[in-house]
């Protein structure tokens, strides 16, 4: 029989150590923030199994390798135990959206990357249809797993901290869909190469393509899904979204009437472009989730031009900040840089737009509000990681819709 060392222990990690116990697997496990030694286990164990967040570069990774081990993740521990059909869903931006409403649309259970760890959903049922919101850590620790369905949104330059390079980014996403066969469904993005080409025996759906939007109507083959009316949520990124997860619920059987109505009523993810309100004139939009150039790119394209006070920064991970000058000078009339990406942030954008540099979050909302005129929009989107001055997405969206707030009252 099989033994495992489970190395980090945050919630996938604690699940896949209780799944795999409870199948009668000898488990050990550890994680490098209580001070664990990995070396008194790998010499033991038959198979590693790492945290999403553990780099390739990690010794205990090096180590398995070195010795043959096979190295794992939890959604591919949790794929072995599992006896029902999963739909797929990754890309740089928009997975949490698009998952979120594929659940929604279609009552399935949802997981992954955000949410509840695969395991725990085998744990309680390990049959029916589940949705996973899917990374590229994720997916580069895979080995049997095999979509029903698979989503691949679109692709840009990301994770260049923790992948060795963009190519191996590319690879890992387009690892989740490599076990697929005629009998399965992929649906791409059909507008970037990257995606469209990747490699795949399932039978393949182009968005746009075979999915199209003409005028308000969004069609699949001739039938109407929805109409662009239809949706509450801001930009063209999240009518994007809303396309992909429309035609996952129309291919599952669920019918338009049900797809238009949950998307009139969605308001969209917390920290996803999210209104906090107006305040003093000023719309106010947090999208903390923004940890890339690119969502911050579909970010402002979103609002209107030179009407976007604009704050942005935190930790770099090794993204390139030239590509949105154009833009910013476009849309902002203001921009305040906080976090350790700050001083590279502002040498790539010097001269497009009005830059500030602020110490602090508190001090970044400060000053955009003393910017900021009524009728214009302050955003709040990062566009970097949140490990600097947060310990996440959510605690940084949290803390600046506490701060806009606290303003006003002052």
């Amino acid at each position: 029989m099989k033994t495992f060392l489970v190395w980090g222990l945050g919630r996938s990690g604690r699940s896949a150590v209780k799944l795999l116990e409870s199948r009668g697997f000898k488990v050990f496990s550890g994680d490098d923030a209580r001070g664990d030694r990995w070396e008194e286990f790998v010499s033991s164990v038959d198979t590693v199994v790492l945290s999403p967040g553990i780099p390739p570069t990690h010794p205990l990774w090096r180590e398995a390798l070195r010795r043959d081990l096979e190295v794992i993740g939890e959604i591919e521990v949790a794929w072995r135990f599992f006896e029902g059909r999963v739909i797929a869903v990754t890309g740089t931006d928009g997975k949490s959206t698009t998952v979120r409403l594929i659940s929604l649309m279609t009552s399935y259970p949802e997981g992954g990357n955000v949410g509840v760890p695969f395991s725990e959903i085998v744990l309680r049922d390990a049959k029916g249809t589940v949705v996973l919101e899917m990374s590229s850590f994720q997916g580069k620790t895979l080995s049997t797993f095999r979509p029903s369905v698979g989503v691949f949104l679109n692709f840009s330059p990301d994770h260049l901290d923790w992948h060795p390079d963009l190519e191996d980014y590319l690879r890992s996403k387009r690892r989740i869909f490599q076990n697929q066969t005629e009998e399965d469904l992929l649906i791409l993005n059909a507008l970037q190469p990257e995606v469209l080409e990747t490699p795949s025996s399932a039978k393949r759906i182009r968005v746009p393509g075979d999915v199209r939007v003409q005028g308000d109507r969004v069609l699949m083959e001739g039938e109407e899904i929805f109409r662009t009316s239809d949706l509450k949520i801001r930009g063209k990124h999240n009518l994007t979204n809303a396309v992909f997860a429309s035609v996952v619920a129309y291919l599952e059987g669920v019918p338009t009437d049900r797809i238009r109505e949950v998307l009139s009523e969605f308001r969209g993810l917390p920290f996803r472009l999210e209104r906090v309100g107006n305040f003093g004139g000023v719309e106010v939009y947090n999208d903390s989730k923004s940890t890339t150039p690119n969502s911050l790119r579909s970010a402002l394209d979103s609002f209107p031009d030179r009407s976007v006070v604009l704050i942005a920064g935190g930790k770099d991970k090794g993204a390139d900040f030239g590509q949105l000058r154009d833009l910013v000078s476009k849309k902002t009339k203001a921009v305040i840089l906080i976090g350790e990406a700050r001083t590279k942030i502002r040498e790539a954008w010097r001269g497009w737009a009005e830059l500030f540099v602020a110490d602090s979050l508190e001090d970044a909302v400060k000053k955009a509000f003393s910017l900021a005129s009524p009728g214009d929009f302050l955003l709040f989107s990062p566009g970097c990681a949140s490990f600097d001055m947060f310990s996440s997405y959510v605690e940084r969206g949290e803390v600046f819709n506490r701060l806009v707030v606290n303003y006003f009252k002052r």
